[in-house]
């Protein structure tokens, strides 16, 4: 495996290729613990459905990352900069971690502050955008933790565990974002 595309302390993260849907993959998106804040949990996952979504996730206007946990060299979960507007210059952000065994550790945190990075560095984008559902405070720590800001709130946004919860809308802008091109 190859070191990565884009490097932190403890993870790397390279183009999420078809050699990721694996059974281990597709493990993490039956899991109801770590798919409960996305919308993945409304739908039974497959290796086809998980490969078709890697077919279609890398192009024009979506970049997405496996991040592989440096010790071990391995696939942990995944990053994407989507929806990017080239003319508006700006992407969302989704990402999930996927082994538990490495939540709690700051991967999320790290991945974020990568991804949006490179989003600025090397895409030219002068804002990154995330969603989180209220009750998922941890996710919207790290997005915090990154220099993102609330931006607004969507109130009852989400069926959510039999209720509707809001959604939280965090950006950030480039530090070199300026008027015009």
């Amino acid at each position: 495996m190859n070191a990565g595309f884009l490097t932190g302390n403890k993870i790397n993260l390279r183009k999420l290729t078809i050699e990721d849907a694996t059974e281990e993959y597709l493990s993490w998106l039956n899991n109801y613990e770590v798919v409960k804040y996305t919308e993945s949990r409304f739908f039974p996952q497959s290796i086809k459905e998980i490969e078709r979504y890697i077919d279609s996730c890398n192009n024009f206007n979506n970049v997405t990352f496996a991040i592989i946990d440096k010790e071990q060299k391995k696939h942990i979960g995944n990053i994407k900069l989507g929806n990017i507007n080239w003319i508006h210059r700006y992407a969302d952000i989704g990402l999930i971690v996927g082994d538990s065994e490495f939540w709690g550790r700051g991967i999320a945190s790290e991945a974020i502050g990568l991804v949006a990075e490179y989003g600025f560095k090397q895409l030219n984008l002068r804002k990154v955008v995330a969603g989180v559902y209220s009750e998922n405070i941890a996710s919207q720590k790290a997005f915090e933790k990154n220099g993102f800001s609330i931006s607004y709130t969507e109130k009852e946004e989400y069926f959510f565990e039999g209720e509707y919860i809001d959604g939280i809308v965090l950006e950030k802008f480039s530090s070199c974002s300026h008027k015009g091109v």
